[in-house]
């Protein structure tokens, strides 16, 4: 499956990268939206986007690989990558 075919994140995805995101950025409910630029339009740098990583990796119990990270700018990239890797995982 390519991510052009890949299905749209589910409510429940989309929720728990928000509030992963949110608490790490120290942002407050309903700040961000699938087009937030992590960098740009939500002030993270690297440091943040470190801490980010490792807070997906904890909650969503998994693994990313720098070039993946690197890959990732807005909060909707990181909800549907956030869902190909937990398809990945349970096929």
């Amino acid at each position: 499956m390519s991510d052009s075919d890949a299905a749209p994140p589910s409510a429940e995805v989309v929720a728990r990268v928000d509030a992963v995101i949110r608490d790490v950025l120290g942002l407050d409910a309903g700040a961000l939206s699938p087009s937030s630029r992590l960098k740009e339009d939500l002030g993270a740098d690297s440091v943040d986007a470190v801490v980010l990583v490792m807070a997906l990796e904890r909650e969503f119990k998994g693994q990313m690989s720098d070039a993946e990270a690197a890959g990732l700018s807005t909060v909707g990239d990181i909800a549907g990558y956030i869902s190909l890797w937990i398809g990945k995982q349970s096929s």
